[in-house]
């Protein structure tokens, strides 16, 4: 049974009994899909899909038998295969879904996920007889996460494994009589008892989760043969409709569009860059006082961070030769060095591109209690990348809203966000480029790429107040630092992470 839109609901089907195959219906039906499916991941390979194959169910309703058939119908060479499990306490330290981004596959591979971001990230801590519904913002960041995927290209294929309540009582008697699987689900044990509260938390979910672009398959798994060849069925239909779309440059799901090409011509009053007065200062003898207290007022904050187990996430964005190393420099003199991390942030490698934009930067993200300085970020998409056609316009016009879900997902889970964009003017950056490149210690600041950027400044201005006007949220906002003096810029950059962490 396949849901496509989540407005219909999902009810959870009765077994039919006429679902039973013999061995020769069984292997005149699953033989030939064997092949099948070995010749359309290849296909899948030479077209750079990634798939994802997400298999949730009730526990005893066969999940690892449908994978086994699957792991010995296709090259192990290009596929990933992930039994999920509670979280460790690595997880733990992070939002819930960080392990599933973590694992998202590569162009042209397959990632095998047997449960996933439902089971085991949200049934598994629910309390089916006190809660009868996942809370709506789980919802939505699943929701969120997997349109972000399948925008990008991912196949993601979502099938649900259902028994019966007598059946899985049935199969789990055995299991745990069997020495060899008892110890794996015998904390699981109890599971059949609440399922009838599970039941109707579990349609509950699967309907408001089943989408256009993610749909779920139900499958009646009350006899394991049938299981197998109804699961290979729809993941032969799903992968074989995905490729055909590729073979012919189709895009199903083309993103939501912001609006974003006619920003420029609508926007009115003034941009969140023309509002900045680059002509503040400070003076030398107010600077050190100034950095002094804050250097001192960071130190406290770190420490009321780790205290409290809340992540600080730094974003610094800004003109080349605005001053981002310095003030990188000037937060992290005051810090524990083993409390923070920073993260350069280059063109994405080869390993990066086969992958969503924002698949790079989840191994930075600090845990919890810890902070991480992004020195530019995932903004790339919607500044280098949209300016120099890097991308093409349905990327980086999608990409706001994900970054704002992004964020939005992190700060709910407790992190304190905080983006600065560096601003100077174009007299000041000709200035400081001229500077580095008569003195022999920052020759190797400048660079071709830095002068060639120079001459698209308007083109990047429009790109950056497009982003400040998009992107900066309460739970993330964007502060726009006047750079033209590096003594204000720094005073203003420290004094808004220590009101921020303060403030919380």
């Amino acid at each position: 049974m396949v849901q496509g839109d989540a407005a219909a609901g999902i009810s959870l089907p009765d077994h039919d009994l006429s679902h039973r195959l013999d061995d020769g219906e069984y292997h005149a039906i699953h033989d030939p899909q064997r092949t099948a499916l070995g010749a359309l991941q290849r296909r899948a390979r030479d077209l750079g899909l990634p798939v994802i194959l997400l298999f949730e169910g009730w526990y005893g309703s066969g999940i690892s038998l449908v994978v086994n058939n699957l792991n010995r119908s296709l090259d192990p060479r290009g596929f990933s295969y992930y039994p999920i499990s509670a979280p460790g306490p690595l997880a733990k330290e992070h939002h819930f879904l960080w392990r599933f981004w973590m694992r998202t596959p590569a162009r042209g591979r397959i990632a095998i996920f047997d449960r996933g971001w439902y089971a085991r990230t949200i049934l598994d801590r629910m309390d089916p007889r006190k809660e009868e519904r996942v809370p709506d913002s789980h919802i939505d960041q699943i929701l969120n996460f997997e349109r972000a995927l399948v925008d990008s290209g991912v196949v993601l294929i979502k099938l649900f494994l259902h028994i019966s309540r007598k059946e899985q009582k049935q199969r789990l008697k055995k299991v745990k009589k069997n020495p060899l699987t008892m110890g794996h689900l015998e904390s699981d044990m109890d599971r059949f008892i609440k399922y009838r509260h599970y039941s109707s938390l579990i349609e509950d979910l699967l309907s408001r989760t089943s989408t256009r672009c993610s749909p779920w398959h139900v499958i009646d798994a009350g006899e394991r043969q049938y299981t197998t060849v109804t699961a290979f069925d729809i993941i032969l239909q799903q992968l074989s409709e995905a490729a055909g779309r590729a073979d012919s440059g189709g895009d199903a799901h083309s993103g939501t569009s912001t609006g974003t090409s006619t920003w420029a011509v609508h926007h009115k009053g003034k941009t969140a860059l023309e509002t900045a007065d680059l002509s503040l200062s400070l003076e030398r003898q107010e600077y050190d006082s100034r950095m002094g207290e804050l250097g001192r007022a960071l130190a406290e904050c770190q420490v009321r961070l780790y205290q409290e187990k809340i992540p600080l996430i730094l974003l610094f964005e800004g003109w080349d030769a605005a001053g981002k190393g310095g003030n990188i420099m000037r937060v992290t003199r005051s810090l524990n060095p083993r409390g923070y991390l920073v993260m350069p942030v280059g063109p994405p490698d080869r390993g990066d591109l086969a992958h969503h934009y924002l698949w790079r930067f989840f191994p930075a993200l600090p845990v919890r209690g810890h902070i991480t300085i992004f020195d530019r970020s995932w903004y790339g998409r919607v500044l280098v990348e949209r300016v120099e056609s890097l991308c093409t316009s349905n990327e980086w016009t999608r990409a706001y809203q994900e970054i704002r879900e992004f964020e939005r997902a992190l700060a709910d889970d407790g992190a304190i966000i905080r983006k600065f964009w560096l601003h100077i003017d174009s007299e000041e950056q000709l200035a400081r480029f001229r500077e580095r490149e008569g003195d022999p210690m920052k020759q190797w600041k400048i660079t071709e790429e830095d002068w060639r950027n120079r001459s698209r400044w308007d083109e990047y201005q429009e790109a950056v107040n497009q982003m400040i006007d998009l992107t900066s949220t309460p739970y993330a906002p964007w502060t726009v630092v006047e750079a033209n003096d590096k003594y204000y810029s720094r005073v203003k950059t420290l004094q808004t992470i220590v009101d921020a962490v303060r403030g919380c």
